[in-house]
């Protein structure tokens, strides 16, 4: 949930999270470079960022990554490592070890069931 206290940080926060998908396929997009676009020292935004979301800046940017993930495994026919590696993920195993965390399932059954409920 994300609780902003202030129009400032709900900008910064979007400039964030507009940076974090203008730079997906980056595996070293690091939080000193977040924090360069947000204008800010790494520490203020990671305590602003944990505030208003509750997620810490890496739990940000992978949850940012795999919303993406989702949508290109139900949008595409990319296979499950050219998304790994479009996202930034070098191994596509680490990945489908992250998206089945996250969603609760690995991307290919993730992929298989959006399929099954577009056919209903």
């Amino acid at each position: 949930m994300i609780a902003v206290e202030n129009k400032r940080d709900l900008q910064t926060l979007m400039r964030i999270i507009e940076e974090i998908e203008r730079n997906l396929e980056k595996p070293n997009f690091t939080v000193n470079d977040m924090a360069k676009v947000a204008n800010t020292s790494q520490r203020n935004l990671l305590r602003k960022v944990k505030a208003q979301t509750g997620l810490n800046l890496i739990e940000l940017k992978t949850m940012v990554k795999i919303k993406h993930a989702m949508e290109l495994l139900q949008r595409t026919d990319m296979t499950i490592a050219e998304i790994a590696f479009t996202i930034g993920y070098n191994d596509p195993l680490h990945f489908s070890k992250i998206f089945k965390r996250v969603v609760g399932m690995p991307p290919a059954n993730y992929r298989k069931a959006c399929k099954e409920s577009k056919k209903t």
